[in-house]
């Protein structure tokens, strides 16, 4: 039918693709660069594919690209009699159907189901992207991109119809070759109807009728687990885990824990072997009941007896060293009216107390679920004990938890702040207490919205600069430099969230301190100055096990950091910039009379304090603990790395960021003045009690690009560009980095 409307009415689609143009082509590099980068995306997978020696899903992506070539070119040849893609040209007219866009949604049709989720959803946007981008640079008709996408989508859809999964879930048939080759008779083979992710799971009866329970990780599962353990320990602070990454060593440590865990009392399934197959797929089996997890029962039909039961089976497996990793009710059986423990796949042996104590969380949590949390509370203080449940107190929070429990607490509505209160009151504890965090309200976007008003009215007095001599200047900004500048601008949040892992003794994963370092972007909106930023730190801090003590001094170490590494590159790089503060900009920054006479009131502040005995005994007790903290991270090289390393990279990007912006606007600094402006513009800002600097910030920027040679009106440009890659627009993505923190625990 598109071919019809293709060959039929070439007008009216020559008219629908000028609107296109007319409503989306003024920002042609974006455009490009989604073409680009779906074609880059499309080309990246095949060639991971060829690295890795995935031959089948080679095969499947060649027999889909040649099918889009030739259907393509059958189809172009009946609209036009001499059609040819250009090859010339990556961003000219191709023709009736578009081959560029069918070939990359080829691929990623193809090549979907091997892909992780946020590749897959990220080559499927990206796709969708370049369509449309196709359309507004010109390059394509919309009949030619709806006949891509629909050859693109049907040729994958085809060539997996054909030959299924590259490497998906092995067949009843090779499992059974496999358990025959490694000596294991089984009957009745099948998978289970309960599958997870990462593992193949089959039952089957042995010689003797028993029930077995086989495991299979091929290569995909293999891929799939260490995707999987990755992510945890990029997303979740966890305690150290055993480093097992091979198919065979995956499940002969499942193996080892299981034997050592049934070898300490707890009932856990029988090992009959753990072994690889002639296919290289690594195989588990062992016997155990046949029967339907412990989450799946009715409250009603578990007693006291059966969960007293668990958690003293819980205690003699962490007495033995061993920590499962997933407790939770779905890895719990029962058989004969007792719990049997099992899928030990992310057990570790030697499990510090941290790994422990997420255990007890876990099935607390878990078993609140099932029967709610007055009789989970109780179970789990006969059972575990109230020590072993009040050391657990820091873990009980969605942060600790797996997903499962996480989504089946938030589904039935379990409160895991009541549960850790009452947890608390229940062991004759103290919760700590954790500063609210405010939230983000459509006031204080007004709020700022006034307040870059007022900065814009305060500068444009200060330069004698018009609004229209800004809006010239403004217009005349190379896009693709402002693009750029707003890439390098969210560079730093992984600088900064290096720094703020530096800041603590206690080990923090990367992600969720870049993603604080997002979120803080809409706190600035609110608070002035560092006071917001040290405030939810200590949150975070607290949230992530750091002692209270240590929490409070992070910020504190962090900031004095991130001054010191001011100084220090100032001090550098002063005598390789030549400045000329006068003028009427200057005018409206604080003298240096007042900066000195700021520095001296702290400075007696301190002296007094020091000096008054009341005082004194009051002040020391309360910093020597965060002085110990210090200290400690102080001494340690990998910390100071961290610490200061974070602060210089970030120092530095910032100033990139800056010199982006101004070289939108045609000026080219060095490395030096950007740095020198930057941080100055940083450190006056500070001084002033409003949220973001917001006024400060851009009247300082704009006198130190005055100050280095670039004319006023540019200087200001350069300013509000640089602030809105830096300030205004973060806290959109921002406010989703907060959300995502709040509903995961972190904050």
């Amino acid at each position: 039918m598109l071919t019809v409307v293709a060959a039929g009415t070439p007008s009216g689609d020559r008219e629908l693709a000028d609107a296109a143009e007319t409503l989306l082509g003024w920002t042609p590099a974006v455009w490009r660069v989604s073409v680009i980068g779906a074609i880059g995306m499309a080309s990246l997978i095949l060639l991971e594919a060829l690295a890795r020696r995935r031959w089948a899903l080679v095969r499947d992506l060649v027999a889909a690209l040649v099918l889009v070539a030739g259907v393509g070119t059958a189809l172009g040849r009946m609209v036009e009699a001499q059609w040819t893609p250009a090859t010339a040209d990556l961003f000219g007219l191709w023709g009736f159907p578009e081959v560029r866009i069918a070939a990359v949604l080829a691929v990623v049709s193809v090549a979907g189901p091997e892909l992780i989720r946020p590749v897959r959803l990220g080559a499927g946007l990206g796709a969708g992207l370049a369509a449309l981008g196709s359309v507004a640079l010109g390059a394509a008709l919309p009949s030619a991109v709806l006949g891509a996408v629909a050859l693109g989508v049907g040729t994958g859809a085809l060539v997996r119809l054909v030959w299924g999964s590259a490497a998906g879930v092995p067949s009843v048939a090779v499992v059974s070759e496999a358990l025959e080759v490694i000596g294991v008779e089984v009957q009745g083979l099948a998978p289970s109807p309960r599958q997870r992710i990462g593992a193949a799971d089959y039952i089957a009866l042995d010689d003797q009728g028993r029930s077995l329970r086989i495991r299979v990780l091929g290569r995909d599962a293999q891929d799939t687990q260490r995707i999987a353990h990755r992510w945890r320990a990029l997303a979740y602070r966890d305690p150290p885990r055993h480093g097992s990454v091979g198919r065979l060593e995956q499940v002969e440590h499942e193996a080892l824990a299981t034997v050592l865990a049934r070898q300490a009392g707890v009932r856990t399934p029988e090992v009959a072997t753990a072994a690889l197959g002639p296919d290289g797929d690594a195989l588990l089996v062992t016997r155990q009941p046949d029967s339907g997890p412990l989450e799946t029962m009715p409250a009603q039909d578990v007693s006291d007896a059966m969960l007293a039961g668990l958690w003293q089976a819980v205690t003699r497996l962490h007495a033995a060293g061993i920590a499962h990793g997933r407790l939770h009710a779905g890895n719990v059986v029962v058989d004969g009216g007792e719990c049997m423990i099992v899928d030990l796949a992310a057990s570790s042996l030697g499990a510090p107390a941290g790994a422990r104590d997420t255990d007890i969380a876990e099935l607390l949590v878990s078993t609140a679920v099932l029967v709610g949390p007055e009789r989970a509370l109780r179970a789990a203080m006969e059972g575990a004990g109230a020590p072993a449940v009040a050391e657990a107190l820091p873990y009980l929070q969605p942060a600790a938890l797996t997903p499962h429990t996480r989504e089946r607490a938030r589904a039935a509505k379990v409160g895991i702040a009541d549960l850790r209160a009452a947890a608390a009151a229940a062991g004759g504890a103290e919760v700590p207490a954790i500063a609210p965090l405010r939230r983000f309200r459509a006031r204080d976007l007004a709020v700022t919205a006034l307040l870059a008003l007022a900065a814009y009215l305060l500068i444009s007095q200060l330069a004698k600069l018009g609004f229209e001599t800004v809006v010239d200047e403004l217009r005349q900004a190379e896009l693709g430099w402002v693009l750029f500048a707003l890439l390098l601008a969210q560079l730093p949040l992984f600088a900064q969230g290096v720094s703020l892992r530096g800041a603590v003794a206690t080990p923090l994963p990367l992600m969720p301190c870049v993603l604080l370092q997002s979120a803080l972007k809409v706190i600035n909106l609110t608070v002035p100055g560092s006071a917001g930023r040290i405030a939810v730190n200590v949150r975070f801090l607290q949230r992530m096990g750091a002692p209270t003590s240590e929490a409070v001094t992070a910020g504190g170490v962090d900031s004095l950091s991130e001054t010191l590494v001011q100084v220090l590159l100032v001090l550098l790089i002063l005598p390789f910039v030549d400045l000329d503060v006068s003028g009427d900009l200057a005018s409206g920054l604080p003298s240096g009379r007042l900066i000195g006479t700021i520095a001296l009131v702290l400075a007696l502040i301190v002296a007094v304090a020091m000096a008054v005995p009341a005082l004194r005994a009051k002040v020391l007790p309360a910093l020597r603990p965060g002085v110990e903290s210090l200290r400690t991270v102080l001494t340690t090289r990998r910390k100071r790395l961290e610490l200061f390393g974070g602060n210089i990279a970030s120092e530095v990007l910032f100033a990139l960021t800056l010199g982006a912006a101004a070289m939108a606007y045609g000026v080219d600094l060095t490395l030096a003045e950007l740095l020198l402006v930057n941080m100055a513009a940083s450190a006056i800002s500070g001084l002033v009690p409003v949220p973001g600097g917001v006024g400060a910030q851009e009247a300082a920027l704009t006198a130190g690009m005055v100050a280095v040679g670039v004319d006023e009106s540019t200087a200001f440009a350069i300013a509000i560009t640089h602030r809105l890659c830096t300030y205004f627009l973060p806290p959109i993505w921002g406010w989703f980095s907060l959300r995502w923190l709040r509903r995961s625990g972190y904050v």
